[in-house]
């Protein structure tokens, strides 16, 4: 192989490279933008519902006298804070599409849906003395909306796109190409084969040493 065949090989190493990486950065949504926008959706909506009783979604928020008065837990208020920061994630993802951005959503939405169960759980298990009642529609509403982004999300934060595909199969044409590369994958499938032989024949004449030792002592 010449070595301008070396260079050209090298340097196309090094575009591939490069473009993966890009690649990696760059969010294909496709379909999975309609569960995102529902799921946003949803979560702004469930403020302007009944979170239990007479208790509305923005109340617990905004820790308003109504949510005082009707007993609203530290969790429910914790929920829906982190429904507020899951829904601008959201629409940062939708907008920037990149990487980055879709894990820290993913990372949130996990930690809200379990929240959600968390908040619905501490006000079904409230004691019947406290004034108030259980979960409304819109905290269920909510809850199912946070556990749609959660899925959701998994799947656009983990999926490949087509251009990695594509990327990895010139990767591959690019390496049967490369004999270098050819001979290190069959060595790397073949797995590492222990040294055990040796071409140099050792002797141990540590004793008949030792003996003489003890003749001349």
């Amino acid at each position: 192989m010449t070595s301008e065949n070396q260079s050209a090989q090298v340097q196309q190493a090094r575009d591939l490279g490069a473009e993966e990486r890009k690649a990696a950065g760059e969010l294909e949504l496709g379909a999975a933008a309609i569960p995102m926008m529902v799921a946003a959706i949803g979560l702004v909506v469930s403020f302007f519902l009944p979170h239990s009783g007479v208790v509305l979604g923005f109340d617990v928020l905004l820790d308003t006298e109504v949510a005082r008065k009707y007993f609203t837990t530290t969790p429910e208020r914790i929920y829906s804070v982190l429904v507020v920061l899951g829904v601008l994630l959201t629409v940062a993802t939708l907008i920037t599409r990149t990487t980055a951005v879709a894990f820290v959503t993913w990372a949130l939405s996990c930690v809200q849906a379990v929240y959600s169960v968390f908040s619905g759980w501490m006000r079904q298990s409230r004691p019947q003395e406290l004034a108030g009642e259980g979960i409304a529609w819109g905290l269920a509403v909510s809850i199912v909306c946070s556990f749609l982004l959660a899925i959701t999300m998994s799947v656009i934060a983990f999926r490949r796109t087509r251009r990695q595909h594509e990327i990895a199969s010139e990767r591959r044409a690019h390496a049967d190409s490369d004999p270098v590369l050819r001979a290190q994958q069959a060595y790397l499938r073949s797995g590492m084969t222990p040294h055990t032989t040796t071409d140099v024949d050792v002797v141990d004449d540590r004793r008949q040493r030792a003996k003489q030792r003890h003749r001349q002592g």
